[in-house]
C-alpha cells in the first residue's frame, strides 16, 4: 500500500495506535508518595491531586523490579505508570518499594531438592532465600526461561519465584531444572 493509499484508508488508520498515548506516564518530579499501612499508598501531584488507597503493580518484566510500575486505585482502575522508581525522590521511592515488596514478594530459589508429578501436577521441592517451599504448578508451562540463565516460576496460587542464574545452582539442581522445564 502506498503512502497516499494509507492516508486515504480509514480502516488502516483505525488499526494503528500510539502506545504512549494510551499509557499515562507519570512525571517522577511531580509525584509525592507515602505509605498508609494496610491502605496502600497516598499519591500527590499537581496533575492528579491527592489519591488514597493506591496500589502498585509491576508491568514487565517482573524480574526488573522498580521499572514500569502501574499505579491503580482501590477498584483496580489504572492511574498511571512510573517508568523508573529510581527517578522518584528518596522518600517516595522508599514508599513505593516497600509497598511493592509487600504486595509482590518474589523469593529466590537457591536449591531444587526434587521435582515430581502428583496426579499430573508438577511439584517442586525447593529452598529459597526465605526457607523451604513446596511449589505446586498448574502446568509445566508455568516455568519461564527469561534468558541469561534466569528462570521465573509461577505456582498454582499465583506466587512467583525466581532463579536469577541457573548456572549458580548446584549441579543436581541444574539437572532437575533443565530436565523439567
Amino acid at each position: 500500500m502506498s503512502e497516499d493509499q494509507h492516508d486515504n484508508n480509514p480502516s488502516a488508520e483505525a488499526q494503528t495506535f500510539n502506545l504512549m498515548e494510551m499509557l499515562r506516564v507519570l512525571d517522577p518530579r511531580d509525584l509525592e508518595v507515602e505509605r498508609s499501612v494496610g491502605e496502600g499508598l497516598v499519591v500527590r501531584s499537581a496533575e492528579l491531586g491527592q489519591l488514597s488507597g493506591v496500589f502498585v503493580e509491576p508491568c514487565f518484566p517482573v524480574t526488573e523490579r522498580g521499572m514500569h510500575l502501574l499505579l491503580k486505585d482501590a477498584d483496580g482502575a489504572e492511574i498511571g505508570m512510573i517508568e523508573d522508581v529510581h527517578k522518584l525522590d528518596k522518600a517516595s521511592r522508599n514508599a513505593v518499594e516497600a509497598e511493592l515488596n509487600e504486595q509482590h514478594f518474589i523469593p529466590t530459589i537457591i536449591r531444587v531438592r526434587d521435582i515430581s508429578d502428583e496426579l499430573h501436577i508438577p511439584v517442586w521441592q525447593v529452598d529459597t532465600d526465605h526457607g523451604e517451599r513446596r511449589l505446586e504448578l498448574k502446568r509445566r508451562h508455568d516455568v519461564h526461561n527469561m534468558g541469561g540463565g534466569r528462570i521465573y516460576i509461577r505456582d498454582a496460587a499465583g506466587n512467583g519465584y525466581l532463579i536469577p542464574d541457573i548456572s549458580k545452582l548446584d549441579p543436581a539442581s541444574q539437572q532437575l531444572v533443565q530436565s523439567n522445564s
